[in-house]
């Protein structure tokens, strides 16, 4: 099965680069590109053992050995919110992050990857399509500031709210401490709670010593690799922040990729594409999975929000969107855009919150 999926690679690879200008190699030479990856997820855990690692690894064996990336984890090589300028000054050619980290360099990366509040979209299907629309606005943001950007990584399942207390309603909300990034903190702010930032590796000691009264980060699956079950008393439901995401969108330094042969540039797109498709069964069916674990687990009770609480609590969220129509153009065009595609997709209610008009 490998050998069929990389042969389709290769023969897509051939397609997409036979209209570029032929680069001539001295014969019995070629040259290796050796490019470093950062991202904001931590090494051994599926986010990136089940993504990172795959995409690295088709690169090279795609590109015959002529295009190696060494990917590192998070913070590793400095810290995860340096990572935006680092790869723009190439210390590091290529980063696969969450865009939510740099809503200091503009409104519209706060909303990138999905991370809308009260966002009502379901599933793979469902959030791709909307993730291909609303690229270009996103890829205009990377490009004022001087990074390529490829898109979409991968796929990620609903984030769950971890809490180390009962929150039974919204109400519950005011003056407790939530870990949160990017539009989440200001979500959870309108309920009246203080977000505090903490990286990954951070949020286990924060809920074990009480730094933090509830946590929103990843699916189940991966909560459970950091052994955030451990220190999780309570699972709120639903996390309204944010449904299916984009956990990382692919960012690189361009003068990086503009020295890349045509067949190379071909080969990061195959292999991008290729951990898209895996993620969506990694993460989704995994989480699942890992999902009735935290339900078996007698130490964890799951608390499921009010009908009339959750609605209020998005009505919230999609009054902070309106608010960012008024941030910066791109952040409008966003907002316009996705309540768009909100109404194509048959969620006309919600788009028509948002200004959408037939």
């Amino acid at each position: 099965m490998k050998r069929f999926i990389i042969g389709m690679m290769i023969s897509t690879i051939i397609l997409l680069s036979s209209c570029a200008p032929i680069q001539t190699i001295p014969e019995g030479e070629k040259r290796v590109y050796e490019w470093r990856m950062v991202t904001h997820q931590i090494e051994g855990t599926s986010r990136y053992d089940g993504t990172i690692i795959p995409f690295v690894e088709a690169v090279e064996e795609i590109t015959d050995g002529q295009l190696i990336i060494e990917p590192y984890g998070a913070d590793i090589l400095f810290p995860t919110t340096d990572s935006f300028d680092m790869v723009k000054n190439g210390v590091v050619e290529m980063g696969a992050l969450y865009t939510g980290f740099w809503s200091g360099k503009d409104p519209v990366f706060t909303l990138g990857g999905g991370t809308i509040p009260g966002d009502p979209i379901r599933g793979f299907e469902e959030h791709f399509y909307r993730t291909e629309r609303l690229e270009p606005i996103i890829n205009e943001a990377y490009e004022q500031h001087g990074i390529k950007n490829l898109g979409a990584f991968d796929y990620a399942p609903e984030e769950v709210l971890i809490s180390r207390v009962p929150i039974e309603g919204i109400e519950d909300f005011e003056g407790k401490n939530i870990r949160a990034a990017g539009v989440a903190s200001q979500f959870y702010g309108a309920l009246g709670a203080s977000s505090i930032s903490l990286s990954a590796s951070e949020i286990y000691t924060g809920l074990q010593l009480g730094t933090v009264d509830a946590a929103e980060f990843n699916d189940f699956l991966v909560n459970g690799e950091m052994g955030l079950n451990e220190v999780t008393r309570y699972i709120i439901d639903p996390a309204i922040h944010v449904g299916p995401s984009t956990d990382k969108e692919l960012i690189i330094n361009p003068k990086a990729w503009e020295e890349l042969p045509e067949d190379l540039k071909a080969a990061v797109y195959v292999a991008r594409d290729k951990v898209r498709y895996e993620s969506a069964i990694a993460y989704g069916v995994e989480s699942q999975i890992a999902e009735q674990e935290w339900r078996d687990n007698p130490d964890i009770e799951f608390i499921e929000l009010p009908e009339e609480d959750v609605e209020e609590m998005k009505e919230i969220g999609f009054d902070l969107l309106l608010d960012y129509k008024e941030e910066s153009e791109l952040s409008k065009q966003y907002v316009e855009e996705y309540a768009q595609v909100l109404a194509e997709l048959g969620y006309l209610e919600d788009a028509e919150k948002l200004g959408y008009e037939e």
